[in-house]
């Protein structure tokens, strides 16, 4: 009897493998940020060689750090996490009692 259930339930069961699977790599594809890292590397590189100029270095750049926030954002829901802020590009603390608190870089919209 329970070969034939087995037998039954087998599409069944190979479905969902492969519907877990599919999941799986649409997650992984979802947070990768491996190709927005080289789009920055390349546009770094189209900067050194004087293909394009520094204002426009710094509008691409803003977007594709964009793209990285949202990307890192999409990791920490996943996690459970909060979804940081457009804060900057570094930003952090100091240990604890220290006070001292460290902001480096610029926000969209205002120059420090």
């Amino acid at each position: 009897m329970f070969l034939i259930d087995d037998l039954l339930l087998m599409p069944i069961d190979g479905m969902k493998f492969v519907f877990r699977t599919l999941a799986r790599i649409a997650e992984e594809q979802y947070t990768d940020d491996a190709p927005i890292k080289e789009r920055l590397l390349e546009l770094q590189m189209k900067l050194e060689n004087g293909e394009i100029n520094e204002e426009q270095y710094v509008a691409v750049e803003a977007e594709i750090l964009r793209d990285l926030r949202e990307i890192q954002n999409r990791k920490r829901e996943l996690a459970g996490l909060e979804p940081e802020e457009a804060k900057g590009a570094y930003t952090g603390k100091v240990g604890e009692g220290s006070g001292a608190s460290v902001n480096l870089g610029w926000r969209e919209g205002k120059k420090d």
